[in-house]
């Protein structure tokens, strides 16, 4: 090969490697978006649009939240699956994310794996608030345990619907203290905490957010146990169930933001290195506070695992339960 033919050679390679390398350097040059599975106004859409303001501003482009509902939050989930591999749509993953696979029958299997994901990094935490209504004379976990053996067909529970993060904390613990519970879906977390304040369901297990405040402070709900490994410090005096003698029922909130599988490993880190800088930060950190979240970045590979270690765990748990996700 001539000394100008190898030139040519390295000069063409050079070309093509130049756009890739110019638009990592580029990266974000337009509008991100970041799909939320679940309804606007809901503890995830909350900790989304807290975490969307913020990076705009960090990132001087605009980041936007999408909400894309149905079957539980399986569609926005997998449009987010399907969606370009390029930063500019991401997805705000939650702890269902585990939930989705073992609660979906065989004949009907999802699209996706959780490893068709790419790890961005942890966003916030929090836990669920199993809560009584006041009509209920329960006061205690063991209050509730006591009156579900005395009167196995006295005890219910509300849930935002069949297979969901509101539904598993009980029926996992019902299953694990021994009791027999009758679950009562709703359409949403909302109207099955409504229905608890009234006393139509003793109990309900929603994520803690800021609506809890009003209730519990008036005495219309009493919270018995939160699902965290250690308390909330929005509910100090509130035990975690691990407290009261069921420590395999750690049932964690946790929010982390996610890309489709196959994000390029420089926008992986561009993004997570923002969301650990914004974690520092007292005034992002203050408005998830008010919202009932504590913020809390993990790194990449670690929310990979936790991710893939919660779905196993899960699983097993809810084979060992025998829960039916039958409507």
């Amino acid at each position: 090969m001539t000394k100008n033919a190898l030139s040519r050679r390295i000069f063409a390679a050079l070309a093509l490697s130049i756009p890739a390398w110019a638009a990592a350097q580029s990266y974000p040059n337009r509008t991100i978006e970041i799909i939320v599975p679940v309804s606007a106004g809901g503890p995830t859409d909350t900790v989304a649009r807290v975490m969307a303001q913020r990076l705009t501003e960090r990132l001087g482009q605009a980041v936007v939240v999408k909400n894309i509902l149905g079957a539980g939050g399986v569609v926005g989930t997998e449009q987010a699956f399907r969606a370009k591999p390029d930063g500019y749509t991401l997805y705000m993953g939650v702890n269902s994310m585990a939930i989705y696979p073992n609660v979906r029958p065989p004949n009907n299997p999802l699209p996706f794996n959780v490893t068709d994901f790419t790890p961005i990094g942890g966003v916030a935490d929090s836990a669920h608030v199993m809560v009584v209504s006041k009509a209920s004379g329960v006061r205690s976990v063991s209050d509730l345990v006591a009156l579900a053996k005395k009167s196995p067909d006295a005890v219910s529970y509300g849930s935002a619907g069949v297979g969901g993060t509101t539904h598993l904390p009980p029926a996992l613990f019902a299953h694990q203290a021994g009791i027999k519970v009758l679950h009562v879906p709703y359409k949403g977390a909302a109207p099955a905490l409504m229905d608890t304040i009234a006393g139509r369901v003793t109990l309900s297990a929603p994520g803690y957010s800021g609506a809890l405040d009003e209730p519990i402070k008036s005495g219309q709900l009493i919270p018995i146990a939160v699902t965290s490994s250690k308390r909330l410090p929005f509910l100090p005096d509130v035990p975690t169930l691990a407290e009261q003698g069921y420590p395999d029922l750690v049932f964690p909130i946790w929010y982390a933001l996610f890309g489709p599988k196959g994000l390029p490993n420089d926008v992986v880190q561009k993004l997570s290195t923002e969301l650990q800088a914004m974690a520092q930060e007292a005034e992002y950190a203050k408005k998830l506070y008010l919202q009932g979240n504590v913020a809390n970045y993990i790194a990449p590979a670690a929310l990979g695992k936790i991710l893939v270690d919660d779905t196993r765990r899960l699983g097993e748990r809810i084979r060992a339960s025998g829960l039916s996700f039958a409507e």
